[in-house]
């Protein structure tokens, strides 16, 4: 049963009668179609306001062959972070948003038939936060089947539209900090470099600074980003006894567990050792002591990969390009001068 006090939608005909003109007229304005003069335009919009008219999603799509939804794909749910920004952008432009996230790295062949499952929906484009690097460009091209998409989160370089923050910059800043403050013997535990484009770029970049003063690593391990991971490393790390006075994380959940290692071998942070994370994350200034690190803007990745996707939407033969977004340096009380 109904509420009669309740008044029914504005419908098609109701901003016609309203503007003057034909049903075929409001309906060529609402699908944003050609042939309409910009005094039949204005008169029509002004019908749609004073009405609060909305056009039918389902009804609209039909008329122009888009469903104005898009779909996200999150490989790791450690990259959620991006996602309300995104939603954000879609609501604000009028597209409905769609999310699916798949744990860990997904074998080609999974992925392909999770890839055809979406792409062969109601969508108009996907933005894929894609962090791994065990699948090509060609792969995803393929499985994309001519879908416009963006990609959040690969290297530089990569041949297709995307959007990125420059890990060889944040990594630049990072190690050069703790070189200005005078450590010499720097040890590193860093992300799987056989999986992520991140923790290749983090790895790699730190050699190469410190090769441009000529120094290298006193010791490394590897951790899987996770808190324990950066607990475990450490701890293997000070059993070696390399000595050194700083340590580079390649995340922050490794830097919170390394921080706590390093104090249950009886030493401090950073009277001992300096310790330098990577992201910013939520809790980096409540670490004890508050987290020397790198911030990642990730609602401006988000963000941008959706008006990415909107200028792709827009003109679908726009030369592929990367947008890099630059993280920044934050000084908090984890690194020092060392003690010696």
């Amino acid at each position: 049963m109904t509420d009669k006090n309740i008044p029914s939608p504005a419908t098609l005909h109701d901003v016609a009668k309203l503007a003057g003109v034909s049903y075929q007229t409001v309906s060529r304005v609402v699908n944003n179609m050609p042939h309409v003069s910009p005094r039949t335009l204005e008169k029509v919009n002004r019908a749609i306001a004073e009405l609060n008219y909305q056009p039918n999603r389902a009804a609209r799509s039909l008329v122009t062959g888009k469903s104005n939804a898009i779909h996200v794909v999150v490989f790791d749910m450690y990259n959620l972070r991006m996602i309300p920004s995104m939603e954000y952008a879609a609501h604000e432009n009028g597209f409905q948003f769609r999310l699916t996230g798949l744990h860990g790295n997904v074998p080609t062949k999974e992925l392909g038939q999770k890839l055809y499952e979406i792409t062969t929906s109601q969508i108009d484009g996907v933005i894929l936060v894609l962090p791994w690097v065990t699948i090509t460009d060609e792969e995803l091209q393929r499985m994309m089947r001519g879908i416009p998409y963006v990609i959040v989160g690969c290297s530089l370089g990569y041949e297709t539209n995307s959007v990125l923050v420059d890990q060889q910059h944040g990594t630049r800043l990072a190690v050069e900090h703790l070189l200005e403050l005078g450590h010499r013997k720097i040890a590193a535990i860093n992300g799987s470099v056989d999986h992520y484009y991140d923790a290749r770029l983090r790895r790699a970049t730190l050699l190469e600074v410190l090769e441009e003063h000529n120094l290298k690593l006193v010791a490394e391990e590897t951790g899987n980003f996770s808190i324990q991971s950066g607990f475990d490393a450490a701890r293997r790390l000070l059993e070696k006894d390399p000595g050194f006075t700083a340590l580079f994380c390649a995340n922050d959940e490794m830097a919170l567990g390394a921080i706590r290692a390093i104090k249950d071998c009886g030493l401090r942070v950073p009277e001992d050792i300096s310790v330098v994370g990577f992201d910013d994350q939520y809790f980096a200034g409540y670490c004890d002591p508050p987290l020397t690190t790198i911030r990642q803007d990730f609602e401006a990745l988000g963000a941008h990969s959706f008006q990415q996707l909107l200028s792709l939407l827009k003109d679908p033969d726009m030369a592929p390009h990367q947008r890099i977004l630059y993280s920044k340096l934050i000084v908090r009380k984890s690194t020092a001068h060392p003690a010696h």
